[in-house]
């Protein structure tokens, strides 16, 4: 077999290890955070608890639901090279995203700067999500990019969270979307089937 066919095996069982809309699943439920830290009355550092979270979860989710599925999947050097790029990324912008408030003073800082804010983060954001886009070679990343730094930049712009909630509710239901043709399409192997 041709390496080059190696590559295009390993290629389509990555892509199909990351059809289970987890991923997306979790990137919605950040924003409808966002949304709701947004129109808390005072910012609480609770707040960073779902940011914490995301990774563990999804790693967990992973484990729990794809993994029973798809069975056990090794992927090579190169990939993943790339996967840890794609995580080294996803862990900036939650880091970059927990300090705006202690670096800016919070919401003062930020409707202070709005001009700034609002096209610079949407930009920043939508570039952190190319790059995870890239690396993992998921092309829907850029459509979840999209959304993400949009929602960022009308909700400074429009000076209201609710593009926040129309963008996480998107994403979440997307995910939800592809989680249930994935578990169809992939249901649990019986004890018969493994017995085979």
């Amino acid at each position: 077999m041709y390496d080059g066919d190696l590559r295009q095996i390993e290629r389509k069982a990555w892509l199909s290890y990351h059809q289970d809309g987890l991923m997306e699943i979790a990137f919605g439920l950040l924003l409808l955070f966002a949304f709701a830290g947004s129109i808390a009355d005072q910012f609480h550092w609770i707040a960073y608890l779902p940011l914490l979270l995301v990774g563990p979860s999804l790693a967990l989710a992973k484990r729990l639901v794809t993994a029973p599925r798809m069975g056990s999947v090794r992927f090579g050097p190169a990939r993943m090279a790339r996967k840890r790029r794609a995580v080294l990324v996803i862990a900036l912008l939650v880091a970059a995203t927990m300090l705006v408030p202690v670096i800016g003073g919070g919401r003062e800082w930020l409707h202070a700067h709005s001009a700034f804010v609002s096209v610079g983060l949407g930009v920043w954001i939508f570039a952190a999500f190319a790059a995870i886009a890239y690396w993992l070679q998921l092309a829907r990343m850029y459509g979840v990019g999209v959304l993400f730094g949009g929602a960022f930049t009308l909700t400074e712009l429009l000076d209201t969270p609710l593009p926040l909630l129309a963008a996480g509710a998107i994403v979440a239901l997307s995910g939800v979307v592809r989680l249930v043709g994935f578990l169809r399409r992939y249901p649990l192997p019986t004890t018969d089937d493994v017995a085979r």
